[in-house]
């Protein structure tokens, strides 16, 4: 019984290690957003800027690169550890007023 009880803890013990990863391994996944650019200001190391997507919703952003204001843009990145800020990996303008 001993053999059993140890293969057992084993078992528990690698599923939730792999359970842990896969529901952790999103926050590393680049997501794509569309939106409107506003509130651009640039920084020693680039731009910060807000970014409204179609839901209404503000997120603060960071990019080395300068983007458009008023415009439309899809934009790729990850979102910070604690949430407070999405870094833009790549942004292309779709539309401009």
């Amino acid at each position: 019984m001993k053999i059993m009880d140890r293969y057992s803890l084993l078992c528990i013990a690698a599923s939730m290690i792999i359970l842990t990863v896969l529901l952790t391994e999103d926050e590393t996944v680049n997501k794509e957003r569309i939106g409107i650019i506003h509130g651009i200001e640039e920084t020693q190391n680039g731009y910060t800027f807000t970014f409204e997507d179609s839901d209404g919703e503000d997120m603060r952003c960071f990019s080395r690169n300068e983007p458009d204001d008023n415009g439309i843009h899809k934009i790729i990145g990850t979102m910070s550890e604690d949430g407070s800020i999405f870094f833009v990996s790549s942004m292309v303008l779709l539309s401009s007023e």
